[in-house]
């Protein structure tokens, strides 16, 4: 029996209309209210032999989720499932089966969420996913599967589509080798990803973009003789074939390319933040000048008309971005087209962002055209950043205001002189002005999703002079937008308001990429941030992690913004359970977030515990260490517990004995491990949670917190030395169950914990030769993969290792990593082909931000008990002009204020500090002969000097 047409099937479900879960409309879902107990039923209008079903998630999605079949509405039976909801697109597959009836019930792990289903389609087993293999189709979400050792599981799409990586549950036999294997004729196999370190429960893959028809899981290795019991095989796949996103793409693809969003062209793009510190919403503006002003919204794009013809961005030789002041978060594009230049400066004040597009002409020719805003239903984030298609049903334009589904959208400072309203087409509406302008009327509804528009606006410039239109975009509800402002007093009055904020520069260097970038950070952190906690990036990463916070307070911290460092400390404090767990990812409101890595991230305990200590070594102030005294003491005590979980499976000879309960902390592990990362964090906790009871008074429990330091010393290094020797390379391992290597993760250790003592010691300099190697074949230019800027954390153990030209060098290259480098930030990943396009995390990653911020810092200025160490590291170039000045700089010993210039060989450093002074300074400047610090000499050894605490120091 053949599965009916949907026109015969009916629906139900516990809240929402479910309707739109089955309408064959990609462009609108189901919502369903949050809860419990979330349940839609399909009647297919008679009964038929299934085969598969597909579902195409929206912007929220079942984390687990079952659907059952039946004949008579009133037995059921288990079909297919997943406790592993990822959103994208699910396709399962089972045994033929006979069903009238369909029942999706949701079990969500978080129930604050509602979910969003665009479709439901079901198949017969003709045209259905197929497994290849026969009697292993079950493993697609119906049911258990075993396959011997050295056999397959091979699955046929049954077209071209696009696999991103799929999801092994294992049974209780499981894979300790196995591989992935892509081909699109079901004869050519090209491998995708490979794991031979397999330890059961469950494992992932995810490769970069591709298409294929066939996937095959392989496996080579196994835990028991009868081969592997796969749980679940969930196929991650894109859902974009059928997606409004598939046909703007198409549209794209058959256009000229500088017309539309780069992302329609499969090309990676980026972008930067606009936002106001005391709120926490954000609009994204990327590097071509479009605008996208709230989360998931529509676009609207600048291009111009010249000679009648239509140029963007994308296509100009002279594209280019850059900051106010190089710094604050003002951001501009500028980019030229037969000599006509279009300047795109954003900001946002007043709960509204706002772009001026200015044109100038500085040529010496009469120029005439048209400016052209373009409303596109597209987001900036693109679809492999889990953006893409911005439904856009309704616009309608009333003079100077625009509405995108019946909400006001925009403002534009003048009317349009010509106005373009229109649905899809083969083509947006790109497509229909490609000629010249075309008049329709001023508004239109469609349901299907791609509605868009444009707005012209012409122009004559005589030799030099200038106009500008500008767009005013809502960033929250509520939002009174009126475009028609004097934009170059808004932007000086905007700028003077983030100085005012961020004080004054608080470190210069005669290297001004780096100056301008670690000034950055604070603007860009604050822009993340909500009102009392910081976030990592604006998109993907719109949530608070303790473990990106912790650095990000630091990093203002250091900038001179104590109170926002404490409110963080405060608020986070307040959230620690009961029991001393710290909740590692908090929702922007303060709520647990119960998404993946909730509860299973231990380095929160150390992060929460060395953040306090971090702040009050700087702000001495005791109200706020007795204020969160109590939670930064149960945080440390619930370490206790997760060693006991680990204590409690491994005997006391084992290498895993006394080391933290397994997490996920760690960047790279995508299963809980046994990471040396939480480990370090839980050492420094004891150790500042001991320093912190002392500087209270209370002596009881500095002492407990001393012995346990001690002990929980004690067993760190010599698990960290059995690993060692058990993998026999003489490098310091990551983690005690992986027998993994990474310097990255290890570089905590020197900064910002100081904990290397526990490391085993003749493994350090192997490690980091290793990293120097990989730093080789990245720098390399046909390098084609990728790695996150994280490792400009490394930075801290050259510098500790006195490698200071491997340090110089990777300075050198962390800034090559920014993208676009006028805006002075990092995406979490970095690519070695800067268009390829590939999931780069968040941006501006804030986290990775504050890395570079506070390790120049370090570099320059590193307290030490009751030493000061002044500029442990200075490449070359940072004695260039003016040199090196800070100023305001908060340190254990007060504000620091510091200069230091160089004229010929001598070198002059005048220094004050507001507190209490230290017992000692150091400062290293290679080559250095003689020295005197207020007229007395000090002295030198092999470039590092010693004096009392000076106020002008001359070195010749």
């Amino acid at each position: 029996m053949n599965v009916p047409a949907k026109s015969q099937w009916t629906v139900s479900a516990s809240s929402g209309d479910a309707r739109a879960a089955i309408d064959d409309a990609y462009s609108t879902h189901w919502a369903c209210a949050p809860g419990a107990d979330s349940w839609l039923v399909i009647d297919l209008g008679q009964a038929a032999t299934l085969g598969g079903i597909e579902i195409y998630w929206g912007r929220l999605f079942a984390d687990v989720y079952t659907i059952e079949s039946s004949l008579d509405g009133q037995a059921w039976s288990p079909l297919c499932a997943t406790a592993y909801g990822e959103g994208g697109q699910n396709v399962f597959a089972f045994p033929p089966a006979e069903a009238r009836y369909l029942r999706w019930r949701g079990a969500n792990k978080s129930q604050d969420k509602g979910v969003e289903i665009v479709e439901i389609n079901v198949y017969g087993p003709e045209n259905a996913a197929k497994v290849l293999e026969p009697g292993r189709i079950a493993a697609l979400g119906h049911g258990a599967v075993r396959i011997p050792t050295g056999e397959s599981l091979t699955v046929d799409f049954g077209y071209v589509r696009s696999p991103l990586g799929v999801l092994v549950k294992w049974g209780a036999d499981y894979g300790k080798h196995f591989s992935v294997h892509l081909s699109d004729d079901g004869e050519t196999f090209r491998e995708v990803g490979r794991i031979d370190t397999g330890n059961g429960d469950y494992d992932n893959f995810y490769w970069r973009i591709t298409t294929s028809r066939y996937l095959r899981f392989s496996v080579h290795q196994a835990s028991s003789p009868e081969g592997v019991v796969i749980e679940e095989l969930k196929l991650r796949i894109l859902n974009k074939d059928r997606m409004p996103i598939g046909q703007l793409e198409r549209a794209a693809q058959a256009a000229r390319a500088d017309l539309y969003p780069q992302s329609l062209l499969a090309r990676q793009l980026y972008w930067t933040v606009l936002g106001e510190w005391d709120h926490p919403e954000e609009a994204l503006f990327d590097e071509y000048g479009n605008l996208e002003p709230q989360m998931g919204s529509a676009q609207i794009m600048p291009l111009l008309r010249l000679d009648g013809a239509l140029h963007g961005a994308a296509g100009a030789e002279d594209l280019a971005q850059s900051l106010a002041e190089g710094s604050l978060p003002i951001p501009s594009v500028a980019w030229s087209q037969s000599g006509l230049a279009l300047t795109s400066t954003a900001l946002a004040r007043g709960g509204a962002a706002f772009v001026e597009h200015r044109l100038s002409n500085p040529t010496s020719r009469h120029l005439s055209g048209s400016l052209v805003l373009a409303l596109r239903p597209v987001q900036i984030n693109p679809y492999w950043q889990h953006g893409g298609h911005a439904p856009v049903n309704a616009i309608e334009v009333e003079g100077r205001q625009i509405r995108v589904n019946g909400r006001p959208f925009a403002a534009l400072s003048r009317a349009p002189d010509s106005l373009t309203v229109c649905d899809f087409d083969q083509g947006d509406v790109v497509s229909q002005i490609a000629q010249g302008p075309l008049p329709t009327g001023a508004s239109l509804q469609s349901m299907s999703g791609l509605v868009s528009a444009a707005f012209e606006f012409a122009f004559e410039l005589a030799p030099g002079d200038s106009t500008s239109v500008v767009v005013a975009a809502a960033l929250r509800e509520g939002v009174t937008l009126d475009a028609a402002v004097d934009f170059p007093s808004l932007k000086a009055a905007t700028l003077s308001a983030w100085r005012e904020k961020i004080g004054p520069r608080r470190i210069s260097v005669g290297d001004l990429e780096v100056s301008d970038t670690v000034e950055a950070q604070t603007g860009l952190i604050l822009v993340n941030a909500t009102r009392h906690a910081f976030k990592p990036g604006p998109r993907n990463y719109d949530r608070v992690w303790i473990r990106d916070g912790s650095s990000q307070a630091l990093a203002l911290l250091y900038a001179g913004l104590i109170e926002e460092a404490k409110t963080y400390a405060a608020w986070y404090a307040e959230r620690v359970y009961p029991n001393g767990m710290v909740p590692p990812i908090l929702n922007p409101d303060g709520t647990v977030n119960r998404g993946y890595g909730s509860d299973i991230e231990f380095d929160a305990q150390g992060q929460l515990v060395d953040m306090v200590a971090d702040i009050y070594r700087i702000s001495g102030d005791q109200d706020f260490l007795r204020a969160v005294y109590e939670p930064v003491l149960r945080a440390t005590r619930f370490i206790e517990e997760l060693v006991a979980r680990t204590n409690a499976i491994h005997e006391p000879e084992s290498r895993f004995y006394g080391l933290l309960a397994p997490s996920i902390s760690h960047e790279g592990y995508n299963k809980p491990t046994y990471s040396y990362w939480d480990d370090f964090f839980a050492l420094s906790a004891y150790r500042n949670a001991a320093w912190l009871a002392r500087e209270l008074g209370d002596e009881a429990t500095a002492a407990e917190m001393e012995a346990k330091g001690k002990d929980f010393a004690a067993n760190l290094a010599r698990s960290m030395r059995l690993t060692a020797e058990r993998r026999g390379l003489g490098l310091v391992p990551a983690s005690a169950d992986r027998d993994d290597v990474d310097p990255t993760s290890t570089s905590i250790v020197f900064e910002l914990l100081r904990v290397d003592d526990v490391l085993p010691a003749e493994c350090i300099g192997p490690t980091y030769d290793m990293y120097r190697e990989h730093l080789e074949v990245i720098r390399k230019p046909d390098f084609k993969g990728g790695f996150t800027p994280y490792e400009i954390r490394n930075l801290n153990a050259f510098v500790a290792l006195g490698r200071l030209e491997d340090a110089y060098g990777l300075l050198t290259d962390s800034l090559s990593w920014r993208r676009p480098p006028g805006w002075r930030h990092w995406a979490e990943v970095t690519w070695g082909d800067p268009r390829v396009a590939e999931y780069i995390g968040d941006m501006p990653h804030t986290w990775i931000g504050a890395e570079f911020a506070t390790v120049i810092r370090r570099m320059l200025v590193r307290e030490n008990g009751d030493t000061l160490e002044l500029l442990r590291a200075v490449p070359e170039d940072w004695w260039a002009g003016d040199g090196i000045a800070l100023r305001e700089l908060p340190t254990c010993f007060g504000m620091l204020n510091l200069t230091a210039r160089r004229d010929g060989a001598r070198v002059t450093v005048e220094l004050s500090l507001s507190g209490k002074p230290p017992a000692a300074v150091t400062l290293r400047y290679a080559g250095a002969q003689r020295a005197e610090a207020d007229g007395a000499a000090c002295v030198i050894e092999d470039g590092l000097i010693r004096a009392p605490c000076f106020k002008r120091l001359v070195i010749e």
